[in-house]
């Protein structure tokens, strides 16, 4: 059973890998016996996460890179292969907007901004990651609950997530059978981009999770996030692909 969980030899990228979701994601994977390859655009937070990761007996590089450049997309890919041979796994988990307005208000450059960003990167990212992924590479997308649940004043960020999930059920299609591909749709995770949205802090997180009233009786972490990233990469899912899960305590 073990088996079914493990990532041995495998070589993983995780973008937005300096904290919050990704930091939990790249973390699991390492933990399941990848060696992971950390990227976003904060040198510091990727270089602190790579440093743990090796502490805790597991393999890991820093890689600063910008994801809505697609040549800093290729460029990592390229160190990917050449600090660890190859590339079998890819997961597109930096995005996210700090800003809710009506759209009829939103200010055009957060609308480009955001779909830069949350859409167009991860279409820039599977380009990249399929100059050198290996047969039965795996590419999970991190979507959100707002790609299926109208959230008034992010709908910039809804639209795009949205998109995600077509894109994933589209190159699933298009990459099988040589590479599977999957999305995850995170509900309420407290990362710092959640909080700054919702323009709420620590001492206000047990008030939110009363409010939401979730039949799992908590909010989110990365670590839940992790776990699914992990079984949509392992020998477990094999027979999965196009896939949005949803992971967010509730139906």
């Amino acid at each position: 059973m073990a088996g079914l969980f493990e990532l041995q030899g495998d070589v993983a990228v995780v973008t937005g890998a300096g904290r919050g979701i990704g930091e939990g994601i790249a973390k699991t994977l390492a933990r399941g016996g990848a060696r992971v390859v950390c990227a976003a655009r904060r040198g510091n937070e990727i270089e602190r996460v790579a440093a743990e990761i090796n502490a805790a007996g597991g393999e890991a590089i820093a890689v600063p890179t910008d994801v809505t450049q697609p040549d800093a997309l290729d460029a990592l890919a390229d160190r990917a292969v050449a600090a660890y041979g190859g590339l079998d796994i890819w997961v597109n988990n930096a995005g996210g907007s700090p800003i809710q307005a009506p759209l009829i208000e939103l200010p055009v450059a957060e609308w480009h901004a955001t779909l830069s960003l949350n859409l167009s990167a991860i279409f820039f990212a599977v380009r990249a990651a399929m100059r050198h992924m290996r047969e039965g590479g795996r590419i999970v997308n991190i979507s959100s609950v707002a790609s299926q649940d109208v959230y008034a004043g992010s709908g910039h960020y809804c639209a795009a997530k949205a998109g995600v999930n077509m894109l994933t059920r589209t190159l699933a299609h298009e990459l099988g059978p040589r590479v599977r591909i999957n999305a995850v749709l995170p509900g309420f995770v407290p990362t710092e981009v959640m909080m700054t949205a919702l323009d709420i802090g620590t001492d206000d997180l047990p008030e939110l999770a009363r409010s939401l009233n979730l039949p799992a009786g908590r909010l989110g972490t990365p670590e839940d996030l992790g776990a699914a990233v992990l079984y949509l990469c392992s020998p477990a899912s094999a027979w999965v692909t196009g896939q949005c899960l949803r992971v967010a305590g509730t139906p």
